[in-house]
């Protein structure tokens, strides 16, 4: 079949799936019975909303699903999350983006493509052109009105690269093609759900992370740290949670972190907002960052660390009413959160970010600095060395408690303060 979708019901219910027809207009976008151990096939050309459901429409479950070749979804139940094989690669081929402020011609010979386009082409701004090649082709490009050109010889390699124009008087930027394709448009993807959902927000940071998430860095400090082997970020069904996770880190508050203890089992780091004016602790264990601190080095007490937090609004929820226990407001708080959820970059976010970590931290008052290691002394003198968070993802909202030791289950099985 074409590119698109193909659902397996390995259930024993009859289900209904629908799957939207953003990618292609013309395909029916309406509802399908699926009888047990029966498929369907879906005709589409990219990101999809799969919708499935009982009979008698009282279970439902949906997921934003990118086409394949096609994609396989199984569907297993309700109870269970959807089973997605794609392992999709296009065609090979030069695709050149115009990121120039203005209409370019384009050519692309076709000596690996005998009979191919290798027509001159108009290119808008911000618009691009894909022609399908296998190797070793002439890019070239030229003014509307034929007064400036620029080409180049460029090897695709076998596969569909990104070549950017920045206009005449710049190198063609070439992009080297993803090793997973799909992988590849799994992150893209989840970092325009993140761009979306921060669009649709009505409030933002005086000094935004910039950052993008490292799956193999949050899939390593979540199974090190709480002992669960769950779905890696990178797995199809997981688009949302590293589209939520990429949002903190691109759009949340900056704000200085400081290593206050490193023992043989934890690394510990205060982190600060001046939202509560107040730090929370937060403890990763060390055989986590052996494997996700930057080059892989345990730092040091006194290190600096960047925080980039969100925060829990107290509306009307009456579980999050005044401040979470664990964070003592300081004197210039502006109490008006429940909670504040910190990640600690260098941890969660690739290496190749340390220009930018250094840059956020150069733009924090180096007084506050000091202030944190302060708050720090306070902290330990009210509950203990051994009170933090837990520094993982999904933990970092939880509140503090006393932990021992970070062998398995010892720190799954903290006693929480009373």
């Amino acid at each position: 079949m074409p590119t698109g979708f193909k659902v397996n019901n390995r259930s024993n219910q009859i289900i209904f799936c629908s799957i939207t027809n953003k990618t292609r207009p013309s395909a029916n976008a309406g509802e399908f019975e699926i009888k047990p151990d029966e498929h369907k096939e879906f005709p589409r050309d990219g990101w999809e909303d799969v919708s499935i459901r009982n009979k008698h429409n009282t279970e439902r479950t949906a997921l934003w699903i990118n086409r394949g070749e096609p994609a396989l979804i199984h569907f297993d139940g309700f109870d269970k999350p959807l089973t997605i094989y794609n392992d999709y690669q296009p065609e090979p081929g030069f695709t050149i983006n115009n990121l120039s402020p203005r209409t370019i011609m384009c050519f692309i010979s076709s000596s690996t493509r005998i009979g191919g386009n290798s027509s001159w082409a108009a290119i808008p701004p911000g618009h691009a052109m894909t022609r399908p090649r296998n190797g070793w082709e002439a890019v070239a490009v030229k003014s509307q009105d034929d007064k400036q050109r620029k080409g180049e010889f460029i090897d695709n390699k076998g596969k569909l690269i990104k070549v950017d124009f920045l206009g005449f008087d710049e190198d063609f930027v070439v992009h080297e093609a993803p090793e997973n394709f799909i992988a590849a448009e799994h992150y893209a993807e989840a970092i325009r759900i993140a761009d979306r959902s921060y669009a649709a927000g009505d409030s933002s940071a005086s000094l935004p992370g910039g950052l993008n998430a490292s799956i193999f860095k949050c899939d390593t400090l979540e199974f090190l740290t709480t002992g669960k082997k769950g779905p890696s970020l990178g797995d199809h069904n997981q688009i949302y949670t590293l589209g939520l996770l990429i949002n903190h880190l691109k759009y949340g508050l900056a704000e200085p972190g400081l290593v206050v203890s490193v023992t043989p089992d934890w690394v510990k780091v205060a982190a600060y907002t001046c939202e509560f004016d107040a730090i929370v602790v937060l403890g990763f264990p060390i055989k986590a960052i052996d494997l996700v601190a930057p080059e892989k080095k345990r730092p040091a007490v006194g290190s600096r660390m960047l925080v980039v937090s969100q925060f829990t609004y107290r509306g009307n929820n009456p579980n999050t009413q005044g401040v979470q226990r664990d964070i003592t407001e300081g004197p210039k708080s502006l109490d008006k959160w429940y909670n504040f959820h910190p990640l600690v970059a260098q941890f969660v976010s690739d290496d190749s970010h340390a220009p930018l970590w250094k840059q956020r931290m150069d733009e924090i008052d180096e007084e506050l600095w000091k202030d944190v290691w302060e708050l720090w002394v306070d902290w330990k003198a009210r509950h203990g060395e051994d009170y933090f968070r837990l520094g993982c993802p999904t933990k970092i909202q939880q509140m503090a408690t006393t932990h021992v030791d970070s062998s398995l289950p010892g720190y799954t099985a903290a006693v929480a303060e009373q």
